[in-house]
C-alpha cells in the first residue's frame, strides 16, 4: 500500500511539473502591488520597470501577463516573444536579444524561491539574491516586490 501511494504521489508530481513547464498551469498574481522587471544590457547596466499590479489586466497568465503589460504601457519597453510547444518564451527583450548560433539566450531570474529549482544559478540586483526560473513565465508566481531579471547568457547545453 505504501508503494502505492509514493507510486501515485511521485506520478501527481510529475504530471504538474509537466503540465506547469508547458503553460498549462499558471502562475499566482497578487492583486495590487509592486513588481520590478530588470532588464541587464550588454554593458552591464540596468533597464528597471515598475509594473503596479492593480493595473495589470492579464493576471492569468503569470509573470507572462506582467511583460505583456509593460509592453503595452511603456514606450521603451521592446519585447519579442515565441509561442513553442513548451510555452512561451522571450526572445528579444530591452536591447537583449537571443543569439542561437552563438549559443546566446535569454535567461529569466525570480526572486519567489518557489519558482526556481533545486541547484539554481542565483544573480544579484541592488543587493536581493535572484534565482534561476524554474518555471515558464506563465506558470511564475508574482507577489508584491517580485523582481523578475532578464539577461543574457550562454546556454550550457
Amino acid at each position: 500500500m505504501k508503494n502505492r501511494l509514493l507510486a501515485a504521489a511521485l506520478l501527481v508530481a510529475c504530471v504538474l511539473t509537466l503540465l506547469s513547464s508547458c503553460g498549462l498551469i499558471f502562475g499566482d498574481v497578487e492583486d495590487s502591488g509592486a513588481v520590478t522587471v530588470v532588464i541587464e544590457n550588454a554593458d552591464g547596466s540596468y533597464d528597471t520597470y515598475i509594473a503596479d499590479l492593480d493595473s495589470v489586466r492579464n493576471k492569468s497568465e503569470g509573470a507572462k501577463g506582467i511583460i505583456e503589460y509593460l509592453d503595452a504601457t511603456e514606450d521603451s519597453f521592446y519585447l519579442e516573444m515565441v509561442d513553442s510547444t513548451y510555452g512561451a518564451y522571450v526572445s528579444a527583450i530591452g536591447s537583449i536579444k537571443e543569439n542561437g548560433s552563438d549559443g546566446m539566450y535569454v535567461m529569466v531570474y525570480t526572486s519567489v524561491l518557489a519558482d526556481s529549482y533545486e541547484g539554481a544559478p542565483t544573480a544579484y540586483y541592488e543587493g536581493i539574491t535572484l534565482y534561476q526560473a524554474g518555471l515558464g513565465l506563465s506558470g511564475m508566481s508574482v507577489e508584491e516586490g517580485t523582481v523578475i531579471l532578464f539577461r543574457l547568457e550562454k546556454s550550457p547545453y
